[in-house]
């Protein structure tokens, strides 16, 4: 049993991520049109399903063993097919999984932490160690990455009496809260959502392969997915007050790091900026929080307060065009997202307004929302830049010199991070004063 909780430990806090790179070095290895589909289905139902998956209205608990059900039947199709049609399946029921694990995960890790004693055992290390080893051997003998999509999908299935485990140990909060499913409403909205998920496929095709639109259509598309999301955005604003703009914050600034400056470094640091900028997000994503607590002496207001200074200084260090600058810069802000992020979630989870089941999705929501402006935004103003300067699209996402960095720097990294700044700014303003 402690093997199963320490699986779905892993699992939830690789499973966001860890499908799509699979599928996408899949996609890299074959350069097949197929995995290209499949990668694009997988992150559309990934970006969608966080926005949905409490319109059933059960318990978080349900919510995890579906998770991981899911996540099984999803890494097992990679498994054992190619065909399209079980690889779209396959995308859209992994995608749900790696949108919903690790919120609801978290949700019944604080049930826990409130109700009982339990703690979990911190042996996921070994298993992701497992896990490369099998990879590599993947690798080496060119199976095509289909040893560790089966031991990924066993892994899941090795995680369900973990997850079952854990829904009895938390049972009794529901006691007073009678298992209900709710018919959807506002089919209007679940229309737009089409559109607007549509496009953001679109969108992440163009990302990954040449496919020539013309300008005007492409702004268009863009535009249309904007006001949609404006809608949305107008639709769920009485969800979390004072404290939506802090996550949208923090979702716009999780997207210009690890989306936006995972191709933007390679100006800044050749082929490995890359790595060097997932190496700093880990960095600060895991001492953020101490190093804040250890300034602020303990007083949770004046760290925060800290914090917010840093990333304030950090979005206008990346305004200046060198790379010193840029690595503090991008290191105060992942120093913030680290604070912020354990302090969001002991904040949301404890509001009396927002039911503590359900806390952890909103949050994730929110994120969402920022994550996908600012993809709105980089596309945006990618696609005019390259339509000015007559270069292709795809020429940012595979950056072959580093000789377009002022073109890159002044017309996408500077635009973006005073957007980031504004919301921050403004973050600032809506903060609850006590």
């Amino acid at each position: 049993m402690d093997f199963s909780v320490g699986t779905l430990n892993f699992l939830a806090n690789v499973g966001i991520i860890l499908p799509y790179l699979l599928i996408l070095a899949r996609f890299q290895q074959t350069q097949s049109t197929t995995y290209l589909i499949a990668l694009v289905a997988f992150y559309v139902s990934r970006a969608a399903s966080i926005f949905y998956t409490k319109r059933l209205h059960l318990r978080a608990s349900t919510y995890l063993i579906l998770s991981l059900t899911l996540g099984a039947a999803g890494s097992l199709v990679f498994a054992f097919t190619a065909h399209l049609g079980w690889l779209i399946i396959g995308s859209l029921l992994w995608g749900y999984s790696a949108a919903t694990i690790w919120p609801y995960f978290l949700t019944v890790k604080l049930h826990l932490t409130n109700l009982t004693n339990f703690k979990m055992k911190r042996i996921y290390w070994l298993i992701f160690a497992g896990l490369g080893v099998i990879a590599v051997i993947d690798i080496v003998t060119k199976f095509n990455y289909t040893l560790t999509f089966a031991l990924l999908g066993v892994l899941y299935l090795v995680a369900l009496p973990g997850g079952m485990m854990l829904q009895n140990v938390t049972r009794g909060l529901y006691d007073d809260l009678p298992w209900q499913i709710k018919p959807f409403q506002q089919g209007w909205r679940w229309a737009l959502s089409l559109v607007f998920f549509a496009v953001m496929g679109v969108l992440t095709t163009l990302r990954k392969a040449t496919v020539h639109l013309p300008t005007w259509l492409t702004l268009t598309i863009i535009g249309v997915a904007l006001i949609i999301l404006i809608v949305e955005l107008r639709f769920d604003w009485h969800v979390l007050p004072q404290y939506k703009l802090r996550l949208l914050s923090r979702g716009f600034l999780v997207s210009l790091v690890l989306l936006f400056n995972s191709f933007f470094a390679y100006f800044y640091l050749g082929k490995n900026g890359m790595y060097v900028v997932f190496a700093i997000y880990l960095l600060g994503l895991e001492t953020g929080y101490p190093l804040y607590h250890r300034l602020g002496r303990g007083n949770d207001f004046r760290s925060r307060d800290l914090s917010l200074i840093g990333v304030i200084v950090g979005q206008v260090l990346l305004l200046v065009p060198w790379i010193g600058s840029y690595l503090l810069g991008m290191l105060l802000i992942t120093l913030y997202v680290g604070y912020d992020n354990p302090t969001i979630n002991a904040t949301l989870y404890g509001l009396e307004t927002v039911d503590s089941d359900s806390a952890m999705v909103h949050k994730y929501r929110f994120s969402t929302y920022g994550g996908l402006l600012c993809q709105l935004g980089i596309f945006g103003l990618l696609v005019a830049l390259s339509a000015a300067a007559h270069r292709p699209l795809l020429a940012f996402f595979n950056p072959q010199t580093t000789g377009h960095f002022a073109l890159y720097f002044y017309g996408l990294s500077c635009p973006l991070v005073v957007i980031s700044l504004l919301l921050t700014l403004g973050n600032i303003w809506v903060r609850p004063r006590n």
